[in-house]
Formats: structure tokens, C-alpha cells, sequence
């Protein structure tokens, strides 16, 4: 019996451990933006476009329907909290869902994903993603998904529609 309660109490400890390190998210803006000041391009084997593109960029339009245009970006900022004071990074798994695009060597790509590691300060990081169109075969209309994931569970899940506009 005591072995019981000993294995019990192990088990709320831990349950109550994970509770309180669970993280949060708070969406602070989404919608397409442009950058504010130089680019830099890096390749990126993960991505469809087999590039990223880091830069300051402003908010022009907080929206969920993004219009399709050559060197468009759009995405989020988000604020993930409540991750105990002293860990120092939180794992996670960016997944990014996209309408099907055939690259120009004639493979197709309905999205991709790799892990990254967010830096915390006190518990709380503020971060931002997303994607930037910039080569013919990305003006695709649909539905964008991205997705982060904490230990296999969705944490974060953001959703965009891109159109082509009317001329």
C-alpha cells in the first residue's frame, strides 16, 4: 500500500510539473508584410523554395487572405509564455502545408517542415514566421497551413488563403 502512494505522488508531481511548464501562444499579428530594411537570402534545403529570406519587416495588412504578388510576404508574430523561468530553449516543429507547387525541376511540393529552437528569456519569446513569394512557381492560390508542434502537439496553428488578384 505504501508503495502505492509513493508511486502516486511521483505521478501528481510530474503531472503537476508539466502543467505548470505547459506554454502558451498569443497570436499578436498576422497578414503580409514588407521589409523595412536590407535581406539577406540563405539557402534552405527544408523549404520549398530551398530558401529563407531574414530581414525587419512591418505589418501592411492584418488579413487571412493574402493577394498573390512577386516578393510578397506574409505570416505572424506570436508570443509563446508560461515555460518555466529557467529553461533556456523551447523545442519545436514548424510545419508549413501549402497549396501544391511544381518546382522547375519538375518535382512537386505541398509544404515541408524541420525543427527549430527558440531562445527564451524568463519563460516568454516572441518570434515570427512565414513565407516570401519570389519565384513564379509559388503564385499558387489556396489554403496555407503553418503549424508548430511541442512534443508531437499542436501548440500553434495559423491559416492563410492566398488569390490571385483581379487586373
Amino acid at each position: 500500500m505504501r508503495k502505492i502512494y509513493i508511486s502516486g505522488f511521483i505521478l501528481l508531481s510530474t503531472i503537476m510539473a508539466t502543467v505548470q511548464a505547459a506554454p502558451q501562444v498569443k497570436i499578436i499579428e498576422r497578414g503580409y508584410y514588407e521589409f523595412t530594411e536590407n535581406t539577406e537570402r540563405l539557402t534552405h534545403p527544408l523549404s520549398t523554395s530551398g530558401y529563407v529570406t531574414r530581414g525587419k519587416a512591418r505589418l501592411v495588412k492584418e488579413t487571412q487572405r493574402i493577394p498573390l504578388k512577386k516578393g510578397r510576404l506574409f505570416g505572424f508574430r506570436f508570443h509563446i509564455y508560461g515555460i518555466e523561468k529557467n529553461i533556456g530553449v523551447i523545442p519545436l516543429e514548424l510545419v508549413v502545408i501549402h497549396p501544391e507547387m511544381k518546382k522547375p525541376d519538375g518535382s512537386l511540393s505541398t509544404g515541408y517542415r524541420y525543427n527549430i529552437d527558440l531562445k527564451l528569456n524568463n519563460g516568454m519569446v516572441e518570434d515570427k514566421t512565414g513565407y516570401s513569394i519570389n519565384e513564379d512557381y509559388e503564385m499558387v492560390e489556396g489554403d496555407w497551413q503553418f503549424e508548430f508542434l511541442f512534443m508531437n502537439k499542436t501548440l500553434l496553428k495559423q491559416t492563410f488563403t492566398t488569390y490571385l488578384q483581379e487586373k
